[in-house]
């Protein structure tokens, strides 16, 4: 339910803001690893993404932004939303270009690998010095995982 009173709004804001900024935050740092090739080391800002963009949403429903609403915020609060939001929605993107990149580059390395080992395993053909038929490789197992 949407906060009435023009201190709760402010209060609510306030707490907006600062969910923004933990977002901005995280997303700027787990950029900032992809782009070093630091992949594994995402893994557990994911969960704390997770929840605070579960969060952020709630506040902004909670707060009910929008321009039918805007009119009960203070002209700071409304600019520093507006500034806030437009950075946040930057810094989105430019995790979302850094993830698809990595996404992109591990898949080609996987590939790479897959590509190798099937061409170290494929069948020998002919026969060995005693005439008889050449034995493929032993089978072998790989494993990948693909996982993030």
């Amino acid at each position: 339910m949407p906060s009435s009173s023009p201190s709760a709004n402010a209060v609510a804001a306030g707490e907006l803001l600062d969910l923004m900024n933990r977002l901005m935050d995280l997303l700027a740092e787990e950029t900032m690893l992809l782009r070093g090739g630091r992949v594994g080391e995402i893994a557990p800002l994911q969960a704390e993404k997770t929840t605070l963009a579960t969060r952020y949403a709630a506040a902004i429903k909670g707060l009910g932004v929008g321009p039918d609403k805007a009119p009960s915020l203070s002209i700071g609060l409304r600019v520093q939303l507006a500034a806030r939001s437009k950075r946040l929605a930057e810094l989105a993107e430019e995790n979302a270009v850094a993830l698809r990149i990595g996404g992109a580059a591990t898949h080609m390395l996987l590939e790479m690998v897959i590509q190798s080992v099937e061409a170290q395993r494929r069948p020998t053909s002919g026969y060995t010095a005693s005439l008889a038929p050449a034995r493929s490789a032993p089978l072998l197992a790989v494993a990948l995982d693909q996982r993030l």
